[in-house]
């Protein structure tokens, strides 16, 4: 079942990398290196920044957002199933406003550095409204600061980058950092029948002074 489409947009290696940020800069702009503390606002950022029919399909929990580092596994994209990372790292920026509760999301980076002879992958989540020049123009820093450590050129892979159709006005920022859409690819689910065992009741019995005392 077909429920989405994503372009997949690269960067030539050909195209210098923009100047690592400083800590201070980014702070500034409220950028920050994600955390496990971070993951109900990243789920209320996507969903904010997902249709509701899509984010059912997916059904991402909690859980999947707590993960860090090598361990990510969201935002799924057609790309990370074929790709493999050295290093893996995720970024939020805050809302200059804190929002409602002071902990809401503007967006979301993901970026992973290639081991193999691969692009470095790059993705971008964020709300409608919010500007993410920025947070992309300090990703590409990352990725030069992360691959030209000890004098090493893997920053020559290029860097590719998927964004779903309704993530606009995501692609054209993309696109004047240097993207240029190369494939368009499908997002296709599919549902399988698992036989379950019939449930069986086991008769138990209560304590009756309420105590926590085993089942018998």
């Amino acid at each position: 079942m077909r429920y989405g489409e994503e372009q997949v947009l690269f960067r030539a290696s050909g195209e210098a990398l923009p100047e690592p940020w400083p800590e201070k800069r980014a702070a500034g702009c409220g950028i920050r290196q994600a955390t496990s503390l971070d993951a109900l606002p990243l789920a209320r950022l996507y969903t904010a920044a997902t249709p509701a029919p899509v984010a059912r399909l997916e059904a991402i929990r909690l859980a999947d957002w707590e993960r860090q580092g090598t361990h990510w596994r969201v935002p799924r994209s057609s790309l990370t199933p074929i790709l493999r990372f050295a290093d893996v790292d995720g970024f939020v920026q805050a809302a200059p406003d804190g929002g409602k509760d002071g902990t809401q999301l503007d967006g979301f980076l993901q970026i992973g550095v290639a081991k193999e002879d691969q692009p470095h992958y790059l993705k971008l989540i964020a709300r409608p409204e919010a500007n993410v020049t920025d947070l992309l123009d300090f990703g590409l820093g990352e990725i030069a600061a992360r691959t030209t450590k000890g004098g090493d050129h893997s920053h020559d892979r290029g860097v590719i980058a998927p964004v779903r159709t309704y993530e606009a006005p995501i692609d054209r920022r993309l696109e004047e950092a240097g993207f240029d859409s190369i494939a368009s690819v499908n997002l296709l689910m599919k549902e399988t029948l698992v036989r379950v065992a019939e449930p069986a009741l086991v008769p138990a019995g209560v304590p009756l002074d309420g105590g926590s005392r085993g089942i018998t």
